[in-house]
């Protein structure tokens, strides 16, 4: 008996691998993230639906009994699409099994985020997924993000995605940046580009459909630049910035005064 931590597709039926299949068929219960998801994959693949739960964030007595009746039976563990646990609650399953001694496994496949990082180009290593950006506090944690040296991957909603690139290219318009949409679906597109002309592409479209992957590539963290004031005029910096951050000199040395506020802050 095991919780088994099953792979879906992110968009193609058919990327669904053939153990992933006779997991979820021969699984006593499905835990997925929701069930009415669930039931149309199992429908479309033509595998017969056995019992189900939903495990959300908003029922974690649920999660705990999923881990729980894996002492003794098969249960699969599935998110709407992708790897469970990534971005999901399913990772609070999973850490409830281990507390109870319940056996894992992985039926791996699909991740919308690995897939992303493998078409864009960019350095994989190193490299860190943040999933989700925050509701609140989106300024401080982009600037938190653009302090980090690394690659960067993090999903988003696509009514939001505008909004982030636009508050990371305030920041930092020249670092490179890839923004991956619909993967392995009819209308999967990849854009890469510098912030800026990034946020540019993007305003010029209408509701943009999908759920999104951006990934910013390494660059010189914020940090780096504060230090930077305490050698040479604020005019040559700012003109030095003004041509990475793709905005004119003027506003460049704005947005230093406005970066050494808040350090000092």
């Amino acid at each position: 008996m095991a919780l088994w931590i099953v792979a879906t597709p992110i968009g193609t039926l058919q990327d669904l691998s053939p153990r992933a299949r006779e997991v979820l068929r021969s699984a006593q219960l499905i835990a997925a993230e929701d069930t009415r998801v669930t039931r149309r994959l199992l429908s479309a693949l033509d595998i017969p639906s056995p019992p189900m739960v939903s495990v959300h964030a908003h029922n974690e007595h649920k999660r705990e009994d999923v881990a729980r009746r894996a002492l003794d039976e098969d249960i699969a563990l599935v998110c709407d699409a992708g790897t469970p646990g990534l971005s999901d609650p399913g990772s609070q399953v999973v850490s409830f099994a281990h507390q109870m001694g319940v056996v894992v496994r992985s039926v791996p496949g699909p991740s919308a985020w690995t897939a992303a990082l493998a078409v864009s180009g960019l350095p994989c290593s190193p490299c860190s997924f943040l999933g989700f950006p925050p509701r609140k506090g989106r300024d401080n944690w982009a600037r938190a993000l653009l302090r980090r040296a690394e690659t960067i991957a993090v999903y988003e909603a696509p009514k939001r995605i505008l909004d982030l690139v636009h508050r990371l290219a305030e920041l930092d318009g020249g670092r490179e940046a890839v923004l991956c949409r619909e993967l392995s679906k009819v209308h999967e597109e990849v854009l890469r580009a510098p912030l800026s002309e990034l946020e540019a592409a993007l305003s010029q479209r209408d509701q943009l459909r999908g759920e999104c992957v951006l990934l910013i590539g390494p660059g010189t963290p914020l940090r780096d630049k504060r230090s930077s004031l305490d050698s040479g005029s604020l005019k040559d910096i700012s003109a030095a910035l003004g041509r990475r951050w793709c905005v004119p000199r003027k506003e460049a040395y704005r947005r230093l005064l406005d970066l050494e506020a808040d350090y000092e802050s």
